[in-house]
């Protein structure tokens, strides 16, 4: 029997809708959602490949490192999670989250560290500081007379470089910077301006200002560390454009809501400086797996197998996005709902559960 659910898409953070098809309680493929205001009834192909998620690569079971990863009752992990914890001060550890929780997951994630005193917590926040302005929405982009695009929006974001096909159909003059010789929005904007780094973007900017006014906006995607990100920042501050950063994750707008967002730099000090690691659906061993080798312990919690996983001393399974109940924030600041359609694989554990019993353990009190 086939069942069609709604939900949002966690491919980008534009916060698309999906349907997702269900047959016998496993999610077989996708539809669009034809009537969702983000998409309007479209998806791009990451979009429509989302339910491979659920089903490729999962944590089924609880595990703890004896000689090797071993399956465990989650009693016995809790337990072995929790005395470790105990036994570090709040100091020697630290928590990191990804862009992919649910704003209901960095709430009890920030309580749990609040309670123990950590403040070595944060997010993986790829190359966007926290930033609390308002944002141009998906309607600003489309109805805009000047799109700026720093970035390969149109590759990397589809349902959002849609709105800007729109806009220029409607007569927009676009605009795109980025460090390539040649790049999919690049080919289809009005004008394209390639740089070597984004270090020479203030000189630019000053033939592109005047082109730009109150019906404006400018998306900013595809840099390489936050201090870029500030600094372009800092070129608009006397112009009336509206400003969309295309964050990375599903939620990373969430995420940047609730805990302090970290950079590569933030993330390795972190990494270097304590003794225990709490992971929460990130996989800092992918990207800094040197600056791990001296902690002690490792408490990864994941709906996937991650290198992070592969070298935890406990591993705590947890349920992927259409397993739970929740919201998540895109990027132009709406929240949106998400309701549980499958169960989560063998004995994995929605994530706010998870950590709940996990505080029990401790003796904290959320």
């Amino acid at each position: 029997m086939l069942k069609i659910a709604h939900t949002i898409c966690p491919s980008c953070s534009v916060g698309c809708g999906v349907n997702l098809i269900i047959k016998n309680q496993e999610a077989v493929g996708t539809y669009p959602y034809k009537r969702h205001p983000v998409n309007q009834g479209k998806n791009c192909k990451k979009g429509r490949d989302s339910f491979h998620i659920l089903n490729e690569n999962r944590l089924k079971n609880p595990l703890i490192k004896k000689t090797s990863l071993e399956q465990v009752s989650w009693d016995d992990a809790l337990d072995a999670a929790s005395l470790k914890m105990k036994s570090y001060s709040p100091i020697e550890i630290g928590i990191i989250a990804s862009g992919n929780c649910t704003n209901q997951e960095y709430e009890i994630l920030k309580k749990f560290a609040e309670s123990m005193g950590v403040e070595n917590i944060g997010y993986n926040a790829g190359t966007f500081p926290s930033f609390d302005f308002k944002t141009a929405t998906l309607d600003d982009v489309e109805n805009a007379s000047t799109i700026l695009i720093i970035g390969d929006v149109l590759k990397e974001n589809p349902l959002l470089g849609r709105r800007v096909i729109l806009a220029h159909e409607n007569g927009a003059t676009t605009i795109s910077v980025d460090l390539f010789e040649k790049t999919l929005t690049g080919i289809n904007s009005d004008e394209y301006i390639q740089v070597g780094s984004m270090s020479e973007f203030s000189e630019i900017s000053k033939q592109v200002l005047p082109k730009l006014n109150e019906s404006s906006t400018v998306l900013i995607e595809n840099l390489k560390t936050s201090t870029e990100f500030e600094n372009i920042l800092k070129v608009f501050e006397g112009s009336d454009a509206k400003i969309l950063p295309v964050l990375d994750d599903c939620n990373s707008k969430g995420a940047m809501n609730h805990l302090p967002a970290l950079n590569k730099d933030e993330l390795k000090e972190i990494l270097e400086k304590v003794k225990l690691l709490y992971v929460v659906g990130d996989d800092p061993a992918s990207y800094n797996i040197e600056s791990m080798k001296n902690l002690d312990f490792i408490i990864t919690e994941s709906c996937l197998v991650t290198e992070t996983a592969l070298m935890s001393d406990v591993v705590l399974p947890g349920s992927c996005w259409a397993e739970k109940s929740g919201s998540f924030t895109n990027t132009t600041g709406e929240t949106q709902k998400i309701l549980k359609i499958v169960e989560a694989p063998v004995d994995a554990r929605d994530d706010v559960n998870i950590m709940i019993e996990l505080a029990e353990k401790i003796g904290l009190e959320l």
